[in-house]
């Protein structure tokens, strides 16, 4: 597939369209990240499509309780991108919060498969693709013993073991460092922003991070400008969050958007 090509002007005055996937981190802060990029961007036009959720994943079925999600390759999100890049249009992708298919026992060799598919989509599309490695080094960030209790409470069907999601981690992080190219960024270490349990940005740094990446992403449209996304920003964020798990994605209270996958 063919990616038209825009003038200098069209560059800064076409739609955009972001494509989100992630999980839990993603999900968290993803009503203050589209509202920031939104706003930075006014009155350009600008739509959203994502696919997101607590215990999201790439290859396989994931999520928490009775909130399960299909894999994100299969979910409908990429044919849906695909016809949109039809038309002219820049479009940002953001491939973050990776690692949950090693806890549901997908293997490394799978996994680098799937972000594989995903990235030659994204390329077909013309899309610019903002990426993160796994944040968390097991051997030198959580033992075996503390490894196992956050097996217990986030992943409790997981029988992995710890040498086996060390691995996974090192050789899925070599790919996508080696995946970078002018297409691809690999965004800075999200590491520091992590929690104690390593998996969730904590949320007094949150809003730092996500002001990185909201950054990150309109430098990819050509505007490049300050951002803050705040602490109140967060926080909001994590409410309408928290409410989208509970009245849709639990109970079913209200649809999903056309935007949800």
């Amino acid at each position: 597939m063919q990616t038209k090509t825009m003038s200098a002007d069209e560059k800064h005055t076409s739609p955009a369209l972001f494509i989100l996937l992630g999980a839990s981190n993603l999900a968290r802060a993803s009503y203050g990240l589209m509202n920031c990029l939104t706003r930075c961007l006014s009155p350009r036009p600008v739509e959203f499509l994502h696919a997101l959720g607590p215990g999201r994943a790439y290859i396989t079925e994931g999520g928490i309780l009775s909130a399960v999600y299909p894999p994100i390759l299969n979910c409908g999100i990429l044919n849906v991108a695909k016809d949109k890049s039809k038309s002219k249009r820049m479009i940002v992708a953001l491939v973050t919060d990776i690692g949950n298919d090693i806890m549901y026992g997908v293997s490394a060799e799978k996994i680098i498969l799937g972000l594989k598919t995903l990235f030659n989509t994204m390329e077909e599309i013309g899309a610019s693709v903002l990426t993160t490695t796994i944040p968390v080094d097991l051997e030198q960030d959580v033992g075996k013993f503390y490894f196992l209790i956050l097996r217990r409470i986030f992943f409790r069907k997981s029988r992995v073991e710890y040498h086996e999601a060390a691995s996974a981690v090192r050789t899925i992080n070599q790919f996508i460092k080696e995946s970078e190219n002018e297409k691809i960024t690999v965004l800075k270490e999200m590491g520091p922003f992590c929690g104690v349990e390593k998996i969730h940005y904590r949320l007094s740094t949150s809003h730092r991070a996500w002001s990185y990446v909201a950054e990150e992403m309109l430098h990819r449209l050509n505007t490049p400008t300050p951002v803050r996304i705040g602490p109140a920003d967060m926080a909001g964020s994590l409410a309408c969050n928290l409410a989208r798990i509970l009245c849709t994605d639990m109970f079913g209270i209200t649809k999903k958007p056309g935007e949800a996958f």
